[in-house]
């Protein structure tokens, strides 16, 4: 059995893309008027700020889970798994997608904590799509080596999880600021 697609929590570094979220947020707010802010509300200004560059809690919802249609091994799939032409109709690729809510970059991206042990998955459009290329004896096995796929993404998740946790409190925090900075209060 082998397990195909990009390795998530490998990508760009998260840091990087949370500190991109902030000084998004802190150039939105250089370009509120300060006659704004005291007509709409600090706590206004900064709620909506907040709300537009806070990261959202990410969430795989495994029981939404889903097979796509299973089709058989293209000729370089099977040779990149050291299969012979002859034996291509004992292989298949079968793919499950698991819908997800919230910020893809938390899927994608490398947290501060990375492990050596990463899974794989394509994700795109709110979707994890995990795909096996199997043979007709492995089927068995199939849904054990799912939950063990799922298990170690959601840990890694929670990572990715807190670090946004952490984002989100230092943005509340680095809007106050510059929002008393910008009032001169």
């Amino acid at each position: 059995m082998f397990l195909v697609g990009a390795y998530l929590f490998s990508g760009d570094n998260l840091e990087a893309y949370l500190g991109g979220r902030r000084d998004a947020a802190l150039k939105a707010l250089s370009e509120i008027s300060p006659d704004d802010i005291r007509a709409k509300g600090r706590n206004a200004v900064l709620r909506d700020l907040r709300d537009r560059f806070a990261v959202p809690q990410t969430t795989l919802h495994v029981d939404d889970a889903y097979f796509q249609a299973e089709r058989a091994l293209k000729p370089d799939e099977l040779e990149a798994i050291g299969a012979r032409p002859e034996d291509a109709g004992k292989f298949k690729a079968l793919s499950i997608v698991i819908p997800f809510s919230g910020d893809e970059h938390l899927l994608t991206c490398t947290p501060n904590i990375y492990s050596a042990n990463q899974p794989q998955a394509d994700v795109a459009d709110g979707k994890v799509t995990v795909t096996y290329f199997i043979n007709e004896v492995e089927e068995m096995q199939l849904e054990n080596n799912f939950k063990r796929l799922v298990a170690l993404v959601e840990r890694t998740l929670e990572v990715t999880q807190w670090q946004a946790m952490g984002h989100n409190e230092k943005l509340t925090d680095a809007l106050s600021a510059a929002l008393a900075e910008r009032l001169g209060a």
